[in-house]
């Protein structure tokens, strides 16, 4: 297994606000209609950056790793009609890129459904990554522990 990081509540905190500021910017210069975060690790970021943005929040479960943290096949267990408020731009967030599965599965799903601009930020980049984020605060090949998680 690669390097382990763990990142503090502290840490954690601090690589919010820094990508708040990112998402703030890229909102005054081309509004952001709703923050997509994707369940679980996007979920707190998202909520977050759906606060300070002041724009909705929709919740979706898209996963590629199992129980057992390997990784598997795409699943989606959030209702198209749900998918569908998705429109416009959206901010498509999660807590890493890692793979990159995960975020390349849901922007096809999405443009197939509603066609909006999709803006993906994530607290961390992997370089293996097949989609790389628009929007990031670290690129890392550790495999991260986040405060929720420990």
């Amino acid at each position: 297994m690669a390097n382990q990081e763990y990142l503090t509540w502290e840490e954690f905190g601090s690589m919010l606000d820094t990508l708040t500021e990112g998402a703030r910017e890229i909102h005054a210069s081309h509004t952001i209609d709703r923050v997509v975060g994707i369940s679980r690790g996007g979920l707190p970021i998202g909520v977050v950056l759906s606060h300070r943005l002041g724009v909705p929040f929709t919740p979706v479960e898209v996963k590629s790793y199992g129980e057992d943290r390997k990784q598997g096949d795409i699943q989606c267990d959030t209702p198209e009609e749900v998918l569908t408020r998705c429109k416009g731009h959206v901010l498509l967030v999660d807590d890493l890129a890692d793979s990159g599965k995960t975020s390349d599965y849901l922007m096809s799903r999405l443009k197939a459904l509603t066609q909006p601009e999709v803006t993906i930020a994530t607290l961390y980049y992997k370089p293996t990554s097949i989609v790389r984020p628009q929007l990031y605060v670290k690129e890392t090949s550790s495999w991260i522990i986040f405060p929720w998680e420990g």
